[in-house]
């Protein structure tokens, strides 16, 4: 199913700075569960309590990833073997880190030039091409370790942390309110890793 501008504009958003806290994978089934905490705000009223999410991507076609190490003297970067099974821990190895840039939907090829050379990792689980991709790229600060995952799918489910089904609609409308509240001061927006408008 093709996405609107808006509608991958929006799933942008909704996953901005959030707060990763593992991956799932089902290769017989061919799907991914990420697990995330994102900023998000109701119509109305106070912050959440919760705002964890599961993002379910279902028809999963390709997994592509790269975990690298590369020091400011190191010429070229070291590349680390990864396969499905230890693709899960690798990503809580890193902790609860946020999701590393802005955009994350349907990104073109040329934004994965600088590592679609170095993968550790490169699974088709179908045949076939499909409709959507995502990516995301995780750091520990100083440490020059670096993973970047892109997968290809072509379905979107998101859950909330008690498995009940959240209309992705409502899910980015969430994320755009917590943005536009944050560009406005909104005190409910005061969070220690997000920095407060300029």
């Amino acid at each position: 199913m093709e996405w609107s501008d808006a509608r991958r504009k929006g799933l942008d958003i909704a996953v901005s700075e959030a707060a990763c806290h593992g991956i799932d994978l089902d290769p017989d089934a061919a799907s991914i569960r990420l697990h995330l905490e994102v900023l998000s705000l109701p119509p109305e009223g106070p912050e959440p309590s919760h705002r964890r999410v599961t993002l379910v991507f279902g028809r999963v076609g390709r997994v592509a990833v790269s975990l690298r190490a590369q020091k400011w003297d190191d010429l070229e970067a070291t590349v680390f073997p990864l396969d499905l099974e230890t693709l899960p821990q690798t990503v809580t190895s890193y902790g609860d880190p946020e999701l590393h840039g802005w955009e994350f939907f349907d990104l073109p090829d040329s934004c994965w030039t600088q590592w679609r050379e170095l993968l550790s990792l490169d699974t088709h689980l179908g045949d076939g091409d499909r409709a959507h991709l995502f990516e995301m790229s995780l750091q520990e600060g100083i440490d020059p370790r670096e993973l970047d995952v892109r997968f290809w799918f072509d379905e979107l489910t998101v859950l909330d942390d008690t498995g009940a089904e959240i209309p992705v609609d409502d899910f980015i409308a969430g994320g755009q309110r917590w943005w536009d509240a944050h560009d406005h001061s909104d005190p409910r927006t005061r969070i220690d890793w997000v920095a407060p408008p300029l």
